[in-house]
């Protein structure tokens, strides 16, 4: 019987070590220092303890213990009862919640910021680069990347929008962007599956049942994009604002062995 119970206390100390090291990869990755996680980890075993409790607990060194708990205390990870010497504790789970969501929220908005930094700067130098009168077609590689462009394409457009789509997940995916066209008055012209269409996209937009099989999303007469084999990462799509290729995919449109009234 003892040696039972000696085994499962040593399967509940390796449970707990894991999860241990679990909570203290997490940390670190919300950018919690190294020392604080260490500390955070024996709180959380310990229930509370002094400075002096977590140095011989974790090996942080006396110089840095304070720093340590400091850190967790400012981002509202564990809070300190005066005395001599001061006791800390890790706040309650709802609470660590709330902060760490706090800690992601404030850095995707400095992320953000970063990329609406990184685009203005690279637009005026895009502006200032001289294109051929038949721009080169380029490759897009991954449905990810592929939705990304057709997005952007449709988010920049400014006169039309024609899509020839017979993925259904596709259409579904664009529905959203294609009803925000709408908003800014942009005439959107769909050839699609016999697929569910937000209301307003369905009733406002020019809409014709696609009879083959092909992905084309032509922009303002100027851009198109062409899809192949939409399906993970084996997706590809080439674009370009070359006139011919432009054309061909509005020819499309109007080509009853791809699409009908």
């Amino acid at each position: 019987m003892t040696e039972v119970r000696t085994r499962a206390n040593l399967l509940l100390a390796e449970a707990s070590d894991a999860s241990l090291e679990e909570i203290r990869g997490s940390l670190r990755g919300f950018g919690i220092g190294g020392y604080a996680s260490d500390a955070f980890c024996a709180l959380t075993r310990a229930g509370s303890a002094t400075a002096g409790d977590l140095v011989r607990a974790t090996g942080i060194p006396d110089s840095k213990i304070y720093y340590a708990l400091d850190e967790l205390v400012e981002k509202g990870l564990a809070e300190v009862q005066d005395g001599k010497p001061k006791t800390y504790r890790t706040v309650p789970a709802p609470e660590i919640d709330a902060r760490l969501s706090g800690i992601v929220e404030t850095r995707r908005d400095r992320d953000r910021e970063s990329i609406t930094r990184l685009v203005s700067l690279i637009e005026p130098l895009r502006a200032a680069t001289k294109s051929p009168s038949a721009e080169i077609a380029y490759i897009v590689k991954g449905a990810t990347n592929v939705v990304a462009r057709a997005r952007a394409l449709i988010g920049s457009a400014r006169r039309d929008v024609v899509l020839l789509a017979s993925d259904e997940d596709l259409v579904r995916t664009l529905s959203a962007d294609l009803a925000n066209a709408l908003g800014r008055r942009v005439r959107v012209k769909l050839a699609v599956p016999d697929v569910a269409l937000p209301k307003d996209l369905a009733k406002r937009a020019e809409v014709r049942e696609i009879v083959c099989s092909c992905i084309v999303l032509v922009v303002d007469g100027q851009q198109v994009l062409t899809v192949s084999g939409f399906s993970g990462d084996s997706t590809y799509g080439i674009t370009s604002t070359d006139e011919t290729l432009v054309r061909l995919g509005l020819e499309y449109w109007e080509s009853p062995r791809c699409c009908v009234a």
